[in-house]
């Protein structure tokens, strides 16, 4: 009797129909306002309502039963699972994709130490297509480190990651206990949506990436929270102040994000019309804009708009299309097959079955519009779809909770659950065993330099390394593109456009300094010169010596190769 009346306190309401986004019919404001009040309400003040049903004699009764079958769930999961993110933010070294790196950590350095030159870095930043609110980040706590007397590449990499592994803990926390509030998940449902948000290994290795997809959709997902824990009456314009910065935060770390909020506004104008709210969020996000074009203005040395050279240059010129067109299903089989088979496969499964049941959901209207414009676009990427794919631990949740609930507890059920659980956590420790490939090149590299000589670094024009590559997006010539972020500060660079060349800077720079070349092709051949191997592998040693079967392990890096290059003695014998 008591868990009947409590229901029915949740969720009867006379005369309206509760709409799947939460809303009510608005003819009548004053009982749609209190329903909505209603459905608000904390746990604790559910329980206290409740309590107050009853007469005097009866509350002992009743409070027993509230502790037993209503009381706030613990959750402790999280202090496990935020220590699992803590170790990928220190562990997961490396980059997802090259933009991670190049328009963010080399424009950083670029400002922090004048290498690379504009010349040599990717074709964005010559149209000034690339915010500059992330580089700013980036300057900023290097130059921190720098007065402290402690920056390393290796440093400012970490604390970055740290950074983002804390902002997505505090995004995913705090859109779990708004789902709560206002009754999109119960305490249980709670507890399963950080469990996966903070253990499934995907999520886990996104969460510390410091990529503009990374911190978009974590400032998108503060944004919905904030929204959900926001009163209905009180402080309205406040709160829409500080929704605008979050929405503002957003668009200035990556423009594509315009389309979700563009999706919100529209759910916002149909379904929730407070004007006061809207404008504190229009004022903010406008602030937002003003500081992005002072980061862009910061890095690019003259005034410009971003986001309008990004559009022409992308949209209108086509540049994105020289990556490649990919099909419209393009995302129907990429997503299960970078995230897994069966991961993957959750996940769209999951998204559009919320979609479909919930078309008038607030989370409908923000993420469908963003994925829509990311399909019609015809180069895409997995990546893309990042800051959406924060939000798949609420959809998977929501699925499992329409189940029947004698389909989850089946035998068969569960021990494919059981399977997936330990598939998961194998996948998370390999990706912790193994470091990123790029940053054990560039840690060979720099121990190179510990030999006291100075060091020379050379290689071929035409030749892609970690270190540089070719580039011909605007030119039908190809530009070098260099990388100096992670390589040796007091080190001499010097390109050549043929193995003769090269084979006579050799002869002049190993008088001085010990020279070795960075190579794409594994058996270079450089006249006049003798070439040693330098032996390096992302793979612990045990794994090579052990379980190098047909030398798998080498071939993953068989285009990254570093030789000891020096003069024959016989050709400077000949020379002389």
């Amino acid at each position: 009797l008591l868990e009947r009346i409590y229901r029915e306190m949740e969720h009867y309401r006379p005369f309206e129909h509760r709409r799947s986004d939460g809303t009510y019919n608005r003819s009548l404001l004053g009982r749609a306002a209190w329903y909505m009040e209603q459905d608000d309400l904390t746990l604790g003040e559910k329980n206290a309502q409740f309590l107050k049903l009853f007469h005097e004699e009866d509350q002992r009764a009743v409070e027993d039963w509230i502790c037993r079958n209503r009381a706030e769930e613990p959750y402790t999961v999280p202090r496990r699972d935020r220590k699992s993110t803590l170790l990928y933010a220190v562990l997961s070294t490396g980059v997802y994709h090259p933009d991670e790196h190049f328009q963010i950590l080399e424009y950083a350095h670029m400002k922090l130490f004048g290498k690379p030159a504009p010349e040599q870095l990717p074709w964005e930043y010559g149209l000034k297509m690339r915010p500059g609110f992330q580089p700013m980040i980036a300057y900023a706590v290097g130059k921190l480190l720098l007065f402290a007397g402690v920056y390393s590449p290796h440093l400012l990499a970490l604390l970055l990651r740290l950074f983002s592994g804390a902002l997505s803990m505090w995004a995913v926390w705090s859109f779990g206990r708004a789902a709560v509030r206002r009754g999109w998940l119960g305490p249980s449902g709670r507890n399963w949506f950080l469990g996966l948000s903070f253990g499934l290994w995907m999520l886990v290795y996104l969460h510390v990436r410091f990529s503009s997809e990374i911190l978009a959709g974590n400032l998108l997902m503060l944004f919905v929270s904030f929204y959900l824990l926001s009163d209905r009456d009180r402080g309205v314009f406040r709160r829409g102040l500080a929704l605008g910065l979050l929405a503002g935060g957003a668009f200035v770390a990556r423009y594509q994000i315009g389309f979700a909020l563009l999706g919100f506004g529209l759910w916002m104008l149909a379904f929730d019309r407070r004007w006061r709210m809207i404008a504190g969020m229009l004022l903010s996000f406008s602030l937002m804009i003003g500081a992005g074009v002072l980061c862009d203005r910061w890095l690019y040395g003259e005034w410009t708009c971003t986001p309008l050279n990004y559009l022409t240059e992308n949209m209108l010129h086509g540049h994105i299309d020289t990556f490649g067109i990919d099909p419209w299903y393009y995302y129907l089989y990429a997503i299960p097959l970078e995230g897994g088979i069966v991961f993957g496969g959750v996940v769209l499964a999951a998204a559009a079955w919320f979609f479909v049941r919930y078309p008038r959901h607030m989370l409908t209207w923000t993420l469908l519009l963003f994925l829509a414009a990311h399909q019609a676009i015809g180069h895409k990427e997995v990546r893309f779809l990042f800051p959406a794919l924060l939000f798949a631990p609420f959809f998977i949740v929501r699925l499992a909770e329409s189940l029947p609930p004698d389909f989850l507890r089946r035998r068969a059920v569960r021990a494919v659950g059981v399977v997936l659980a330990v598939v998961n956590g194998m996948i998370m420790i390999a990706a912790l065993a193994v470091p990123g490939t790029n940053i054990c090149f560039f840690d060979r590299v720099e121990r190179l330099a510990e030999s006291g000589r100075p060091l020379a670094l050379v290689h071929l024009r035409n030749q892609n390394t970690y270190y540089c590559y070719n580039e011909a997006i605007l030119d039908s010539v190809p530009r070098l593109v260099m990388s100096y972020y992670w390589m040796p500060a007091d080190a001499a660079y010097r390109t050549f456009d043929s193995a003769e060349e090269l084979g006579r800077g050799v002869r002049e720079l190993s008088s001085s300094m010990d020279v070795y070349l960075l190579s794409e092709d594994p058996e270079p051949e450089v006249p006049g010169c003798t070439l040693q191997r330098v032996a390096w592998s992302p793979f612990p040693k045990w794994v090579t010596t052990h379980f190098n079967f047909n030398d798998w392990a080498g071939r993953s890096i068989r285009t990254r190769n570093i030789f000891r290059i020096s003069p024959d003695s016989r050709a400077v014998a000949r020379q002389e």
